[in-house]
């Protein structure tokens, strides 16, 4: 091959590259194996330089920047000659520099490369000999799974001498393959622990949970990702706020979507409603009767204590009257819980608990010997403890007339 025919495929090679694109995501640095074939000029091997003849190498790549690598090559081969004092001879060239990836697409990277080495070459006949070289070249490297890449290349090394020195002209044409092997962790852009080649979702937020192609996982289909959703299920359809969980217009604790009132806030009910004392009908007589029994809805706690919510007041105020038009029938003050925690724990948090709202009762005026306090724990449900609305009414107050 001559000199000026390799320059023109040199040429021609560059104008292939076309507009930049998405840029396809090598290594940071890498390591590859080289294979290809090299043709030299008269000057080493007389007239066999239209033969092939085969090479093998090592390569490392460096990224230095978005479209500047740093790269280092060592190509070896013999070469089959016929020129009077020479005969076959084995070249090795060592060279390193730069490559520029003058177009860069969604999938490989066109380059140039350009570079210093020195070339040796070891003769059958003649004498060995050492020169500087340069080098330029023009390539694409492809993206091979999460982290390696396949290239291809083709390059002119130009060694350089003194003229009075044996083949200080030499030119030495090259056209090989390659494979690298990524080295350390790919690139992950977002963090999600996908690579970046593999991120069908480059831009997912930090923390959100996503599957194997990269993008965010949404379960309830809420529009907030899981990882970011603190309300991770959500019924469908139900409106939520920018952290995944459901809508509470009147801040009473109740979801919208479960809230009768929604324009009323009350806080502690099931239902989103201002709770009401419940009494059954008095038996008719000519002095006021007692129901059977007076449920004290709306009566609530602190977590774990006996210590009565404000809310908790006006229904209790409320008690406090009707059980005055009772006259001076006994009531027992009854505490009943949820199944959270033990059968042990709950019965005495239930006596705390009957005995903090007898002594508010005497407080408003009842006599003491009238109210007597007991609490029941867990073993009276009047509901599925199964589910929060169940829970929530198994843990109640109730005022009992005693016979």
């Amino acid at each position: 091959m001559k000199r000026t025919q390799a320059g023109w495929l040199l040429a021609g090679l560059v104008t292939l590259g076309g507009a930049t694109a998405q840029a396809a995501e090598m290594p940071e640095r890498e390591l590859g194996l080289l294979l290809g074939g090299g043709w030299a000029d008269k000057d080493l091997v007389g007239g066999q330089n239209d033969e092939v003849n085969p090479l093998f190498g090592l390569r490392y790549g460096q990224r230095l920047g978005t479209a500047t690598n740093f790269f280092g090559d060592l190509v070896v081969g013999p070469y089959d000659g016929n020129r009077a004092g020479v005969g076959d001879a084995d070249v090795t060239t060592l060279r390193g520099g730069l490559e520029w990836l003058f177009s860069r697409q969604q999938r490989y990277n066109w380059f140039l490369s350009g570079g210093l080495g020195v070339m040796h070459v070891n003769t059958d006949t003649g004498p060995d000999f050492t020169h500087p070289m340069a080098s330029l070249g023009v390539g694409q490297a492809w993206e091979v799974g999460a982290n390696d890449a396949f290239r291809w290349e083709v390059r002119a090394d130009q060694a350089f001498g003194n003229d009075t020195l044996p083949n200080s002209g030499l030119t030495n044409f090259q056209a090989l393959l390659g494979y690298s092997w990524g080295i350390g962790a790919p690139l992950d852009s977002d963090g999600d622990g996908v690579a970046n080649r593999l991120d069908q979702c480059p831009n997912t937020p930090p923390g959100a949970k996503v599957d194997a192609k990269g993008c965010p996982l949404d379960s309830d289909g809420d529009g907030v990702f899981d990882g970011l959703d603190r309300c991770p299920d959500t019924p469908a359809g139900v409106k939520v706020n920018a952290e995944g969980c459901p809508l509470d217009s009147d801040g009473d604790g109740v979801p919208d979507y479960l809230d009768k009132c929604p324009a009323e806030p009350a806080p502690g009910t099931a239902d989103g409603c201002p709770p009401k004392v419940v009494a059954a009908e008095p038996a008719p007589a000519a002095e006021p009767a007692a129901p059977r029994k007076l449920t004290l809805e709306g009566v609530n706690f602190d977590n774990d204590s006996a210590k009565l919510r404000p809310e908790s007041i006006a229904i209790l105020n409320n008690a406090a009257a009707t059980l005055k038009e009772w006259g001076e029938i006994k009531v027992e003050v009854a505490g009943h819980t949820d199944s959270v925690d033990s059968d042990a724990y709950n019965l005495r948090l239930s006596q705390r608990r009957a005995e903090a709202v007898r002594d508010y009762l005497v407080r408003q005026g009842l006599a003491a010997e009238r109210l007597t306090a007991k609490g029941y724990g867990e073993a009276s449900p009047v509901a599925d403890n199964k589910t929060a609305e169940g829970r929530f009414k198994n843990r109640r107050v109730e005022l009992i007339p005693q016979q």
